[in-house]
């Protein structure tokens, strides 16, 4: 197959590969994508990398000689360098706090040939090799943005469609036979894959199912189910901190999600802990000790709309009425959060491996006056502590129960993702960073 047309129901908002943070950027960006490693179902692989080694204060990698770019350039240390000073030091990036914590800004990095550089650290941070699994920790060419170290190349971008095209000095699948051109097509509602049996893609929407048939779409032969990639969650918005005490209260102990998912045939998997996800259902349990206050209050929260957001907090505001709450909506435009509200709900990629990212993100929200900022900053630090890192479950744990006691930390359902696919497509391939789409027919799963 030499023309392979996936279906996304909107394009990225951010347009460069070290500034992506959106689901569907993050699928069309991945095959632009050459990070120095990857998560393979939970483990960190070497990908750019050849080897690295790792002390208290300093992180020494040797990228792959046969990395190039898509003009036939050698990729070199000083490439994956630019891209890692680019984030470090642009403060609108979404990632750019990641590093630049742990990374002694001004002398963070150190390039010692074509091939090596190290990353000088402030403390031991057991998280950095996950950090740089991230796309947008992709090779940054000197002299033009237009060239590609992954294993495509962006050949047009217009309305309807994104264009990439094979990069033909990509070395890592090049005995692997592979889809020469990829066409991303915007296909905003496509719930029942119309787009995909009329032969208009060969890969449907994966964030369209309706997800009151998804059982019957997983008995059909061309259906591939995926789990756990996606967390709907309610995150602190611009006014969260108007929130009175009691409202917290109620957001954090009475949402009934099983009664919510229940309305989805049970597809959507009721979540009260991310904690949960990663330590086989365990966490630290919230006592209701709830006073309920007569008073009334009206809360904003703000969505993108997206199938079945609109839904979900339509069942969440009938629920919270019954505390005197009102909801009050505000839909924002895709990427662009700017309504006052007092809580987002958005729909979160899931990390592998371990929560370390969802539990910074989440405590960038705590101010520093806050009564329990002190606690839960020695907890944070905890994480960092080389003799400790068996106790890492425990500790995580107990920073998350601070931070749903505070209603700082929301998450309601795992969201399943599904899509429609062509039977000669490698489906493991489709969004895998820094590898091609792989044909089916010649290649085995191993």
């Amino acid at each position: 197959m030499n023309n392979l047309n996936i279906a996304v129901d909107v394009f990225p908002y951010k347009e460069d590969i070290w500034s992506i943070c959106d689901y569907s950027g993050e699928q069309i960006y991945s095959k632009l994508a050459l990070p120095l490693f990857s998560l393979e179902k939970g483990e960190v692989e070497l990908l750019g990398a050849e080897s690295f080694q790792q002390t208290a204060d300093s992180l020494r990698i040797t990228i792959r000689k046969d990395l190039f770019w898509s003009n036939g350039d050698n990729v070199k240390a000083a490439d994956y360098v630019r891209a890692i000073r680019h984030i470090c030091y642009d403060e609108n990036n979404r990632y750019n706090k990641i590093l630049a914590s742990v990374a002694k800004l001004g002398s963070e990095t150190e390039i010692h040939n074509d091939h090596s550089f190290t990353i000088q650290t402030s403390w031991y941070d057991p998280f950095i090799i996950q950090y740089l699994s991230l796309l947008n920790f992709s090779p940054k060419h000197e002299h033009s943005d237009d060239v590609s170290a992954g294993p495509y190349v962006l050949l047009k971008k217009q309305d309807n469609v994104y264009q990439l095209v094979a990069n033909k000095y990509f070395t890592l699948d090049k005995h692997l036979p592979n889809v020469e051109k990829i066409n991303y097509l915007l296909v905003e509602k496509d719930p029942n894959g119309e787009a995909f049996f009329d032969g208009k893609v060969h890969v449907s929407c994966n964030t369209a199912v309706n997800l009151k048939n998804y059982r019957t779409f997983t008995a059909k032969q061309n259906f591939v189910a995926t789990e756990g990639n996606l967390m709907m969650i309610l995150s602190p918005g611009r006014k969260f901190d108007k929130l009175p005490d009691y409202v917290k209260e109620i957001l954090t102990c009475k949402i009934n999600r099983s009664s919510i998912a229940a309305r989805y045939d049970n597809i959507l998997k009721p979540v009260t802990s991310w904690m949960s996800v990663y330590f086989d259902g365990s966490y630290h349990p919230l006592r209701d000790t709830i006073t309920y206050s007569k008073n009334s209050f009206v809360i904003d929260i703000s969505y993108e709309d997206f199938y079945p957001n609109d839904e979900i907090l339509e069942d969440i505001a009938e629920q919270l009425s019954c505390f005197n709450i009102e909801v009050r909506k505000h839909q924002d435009k895709y990427g662009y959060w700017r309504s006052e509200s007092h809580l987002r709900f958005e729909i979160r990629k899931i990390p592998q491996r371990n929560p370390v990212q969802i539990i910074r993100s989440d405590l960038s929200h705590v101010s520093t006056s806050h009564v329990k900022f002190e606690k839960i900053k020695k907890l944070y630090s905890l994480l960092f502590t080389e003799a400790l890192s068996s106790q890492q479950p425990e500790i995580f744990k107990a920073i998350d129960f601070y931070l749903r006691e505070q209603c700082l930390s929301l998450p309601l359902f795992i969201f399943p993702t599904g899509f429609f696919c062509h039977s000669s497509i490698l489906e493991n391939t489709l969004y895998a960073p820094g590898r091609k789409v792989l044909i089916k027919e010649t290649v085995s799963e191993n």
